[in-house]
């Protein structure tokens, strides 16, 4: 049996699923498959914030509206809570577990005793996601991990059964621009939204705006840097929004990387 038949018949033996849908290719990957196996025993939760790009937002909810599982998107004020806004190394972890929680709500009202994730293999191996402990806490499971489907596994049998997700950049919410220990406010949170958007409109994806007070420091793909370097444009739109320099860092994107510091 191989890894996707492996993660049908687990699902399968849930009998339903409430699903935590980001957009991204991981849960996109598994409402797929689960929405597949189960139909109309699955239904996606998209957790709204200030933390989800707009763009992000849109993108998830048109893979879910053409996918044609049920879903439902919560509306959440995570500035309500000084654990979030304060920003610590365990910010993570109670901000996953509040969504948990409202998802927990969800799956109560439709009768589902099971909530799960898209944590993948690899994912379950990082030393620096406190989320994962809310998730094991309120005993989330994670279908992909389970089944041992890693990143690239995801991506190759999404393109297989045609995911459109199949090729998108990972991505993080926007609060994980933010250094740990600085707080995050909407406004700080809108700029980096909106700081990103300079880039992705020029169709690089993949890219991070990471603040740093009035600099902006540009995490990208190699193969963006000179674009960024030779488009004045983006330089103006970016200080525009209030950083004195834009810094590009030449050791490129890397997921996480605000947990070296």
């Amino acid at each position: 049996m191989d890894k996707l038949e492996h993660l049908k018949h687990t699902i399968a033996a849930y009998g339903k699923l409430c699903i935590a849908c980001s957009g991204g290719a991981d849960s996109s990957f598994l409402v797929h498959v689960a929405y597949s196996v189960l139909g109309e025993n699955v239904i996606a939760v998209l957790i709204d914030s200030p933390v989800l790009a707009r763009r992000d937002r849109a993108a998830a909810i048109e893979i879910l509206e053409k996918l044609g599982v049920r879903y439902e998107i919560i509306e959440e004020n995570p500035f309500k809570s000084n654990d979030f806004t304060e920003n610590s190394r365990m910010r993570c972890y109670f901000c996953k577990r509040n969504n948990y929680t409202l998802i927990s709500a969800v799956a109560r009202r439709h009768g589902i005793t099971y909530i799960a994730d898209g944590q993948n293999a690899d994912d379950a191996l990082s030393p620096h996601r406190p989320g994962m402990k809310a998730g094991r806490e309120l005993g989330v499971i994670s279908p992909l991990a389970m089944c041992g489907l890693t990143k690239v596994d995801v991506r190759q049998y999404s393109k297989q059964l045609g995911v459109t997700t199949w090729n998108k950049p990972a991505n993080a919410c926007l609060s994980s621009r933010i250094p740990y220990g600085t707080a995050i406010t909407r406004e700080r949170l809108a700029t980096i939204e909106a700081a990103e958007e300079t880039l992705r409109k020029r169709g690089m994806e993949g890219c991070r705006v990471r603040w740093h007070g009035n600099i902006a420091r540009i995490e990208a793909p190699d193969n963006c840097f000179d674009r960024i370097i030779h488009t004045r444009e983006i330089t103006e739109e970016i200080k525009a929004l209030g950083f004195t320099y834009i810094t590009l860092d030449l050791e490129g994107f890397r997921s996480g990387s605000m947990n070296e510091a």
